[in-house]
């Protein structure tokens, strides 16, 4: 291969129609990031890249570095996550992961963690129970933002930085994290946690989510909304997802659910 050509394990995370049978693809790469690329003939009938263009495919790639825009010559299917289609709030939860994805991730650099991250929680995601779905997806966006660099102070106050355990507190999304209840005259807090809030978020810290109750479906919804403002804060842009989550979320909720949060 030229200098050029280059090969890659990628997930597709977007796609667009360009011109009249082509595609313009968005794929994060292990080894090169985000990638912008161009599938020849992509849409028409019989394509060889066809069906491997599609959303959370992972593909082994043969690509062609271009001058704006790289092409992509071949893709090779490792896996797929059939089971994502089979739901509207599972594809929904994957494409808000993807999309906080493509507000983190980078051209041109390595992003192994970040790869690898959104792998384990698609396939957690297509597994999912839906009464679980809402406590699955508030924990890979927590885990998105500690990939990132920039998760919340979840264990200490922001302001005094004494240590935060089983107890009610504030959350601050400029400050960056919780805010003992001593201290909120002196930080702009929008956000009020009990106890139960308090613990759930400290648990979003484990990989695996060990502990947690899964169940808590009004919790993690919550949680979400408020890790959603912390997370569009640091990139400065909306998650347009999230206005088709909300209606997943409906029937999550239940009935009669009071929350502490501050809107």
């Amino acid at each position: 291969m030229t200098s050029k050509h280059y090969r890659a394990t990628g997930i597709n995370l977007r796609r667009m129609p360009l011109g009249e049978s082509d595609l313009l693809m968005t794929i994060l790469t292990r080894e090169n990031g985000l990638v912008r690329a161009v599938a020849r003939g992509a849409r028409k009938s019989g394509s060889r890249i066809g069906g491997r263009s599609e959303l959370f495919v992972v593909n082994d790639l043969q690509m062609y570095r271009g001058r704006n825009l790289d092409q992509l010559i071949q893709a090779d299917c490792l896996q797929t996550f059939p089971g994502l289609s089979t739901d509207l709030g599972r594809v929904t939860a994957a494409q808000y992961l993807a999309e906080g994805v493509l507000r983190e991730a980078t051209e041109g650099q390595v992003q192994e963690g970040l790869f690898d991250l959104l792998l384990l929680h698609l396939r957690r995601l297509e597994e999912v129970q839906p009464a679980h779905l809402p406590a699955r997806l508030v924990h890979g966006l927590f885990q998105l933002l500690t990939v990132g660099g920039v998760a919340p102070e979840v264990y200490a106050c922001t302001v005094s930085h004494r240590p935060i355990s089983a107890e009610p507190a504030g959350f601050s999304i400029e400050g960056g994290g919780l805010v003992a209840l001593e201290c909120l005259a002196q930080e702009h807090v929008p956000f009020r946690l009990d106890t139960q809030q308090v613990v759930a978020l400290q648990l979003l810290t484990d990989t695996d989510l060990t502990g947690a109750s899964l169940e808590w479906s009004a919790l993690w919804v919550e949680l979400e909304r408020m890790l959603r403002r912390y997370l569009e804060f640091h990139f400065e842009q909306p998650m347009r997802s999230a206005q088709l989550l909300e209606l997943c979320f409906e029937q999550t909720l239940a009935p009669g659910y009071v929350s502490n949060l501050l809107r």
